[in-house]
């Protein structure tokens, strides 16, 4: 088994505005945040006749989302747009 020693990070302070993350970016995983105000993170997939909705961060309780190695993360959907947000994603 071969692994790539070498993980390109991304870190950025999301605030007053919102990111959605897709398949073309390439993030196996990230945290979020919330450092002021209100803010939310919220996926769009459908299971079943139940549709995603948004959740709300706390502030200084950080999330984690991941996906398997071989996937990506698509279409989440980060809201700061009443906060601040730090976000770390490889």
């Amino acid at each position: 088994m071969s692994f790539d020693k070498k993980q390109k990070m991304f870190t950025y302070v999301l605030s007053g505005t919102t990111l959605t993350i897709t398949e073309e970016d390439g993030i196996t995983a990230i945290a979020l945040k919330l450092t002021a105000g209100a803010g939310t993170y919220e996926g769009t997939k459908q299971l079943k006749a139940v549709a995603s909705a948004p959740i709300s961060l706390v502030v200084n309780e950080p999330v984690t989302i991941s996906s398997e190695q071989t996937k990506y993360i698509d279409e989440l959907i980060i809201d700061a747009s009443g906060g601040s947000i730090e976000i770390i994603a490889r």
